[in-house]
């Protein structure tokens, strides 16, 4: 999976958002994020594309891994797609 971070800026009130685009390996044994390069990484998680229980499991272990909250991710593209665009807001 790879992640290319784009620094969308800051917005007032609302604090800073960056786009993310992540490539998805599901049904994987573990939960786990690879950082290949500075704006590329991989991300392995244990649930089936099944009804959205692994967008659900990718949002939680994106959320562990940049130290804040689910409810700051939201998946903007590719819900039903391996590569999606994830933003992510602080």
């Amino acid at each position: 999976m790879h992640i290319y971070i784009i620094l969308v800026g800051l917005e007032m009130g609302t604090g800073c958002k960056m786009k993310i685009k992540v490539s998805v390996k599901t049904g994987k044994r573990r939960n786990k994020v690879v950082k290949h390069d500075f704006a590329d990484y991989e991300v392995w998680v244990k649930a089936r594309p099944v009804k959205g229980a692994a967008n659900k499991e990718l949002i939680n272990v994106l959320a562990d891994y940049f130290n804040t909250k689910a409810y700051n991710l939201r998946i903007l593209k590719g819900l039903t797609l391996p590569v999606k665009i994830i933003e992510l807001a602080e």
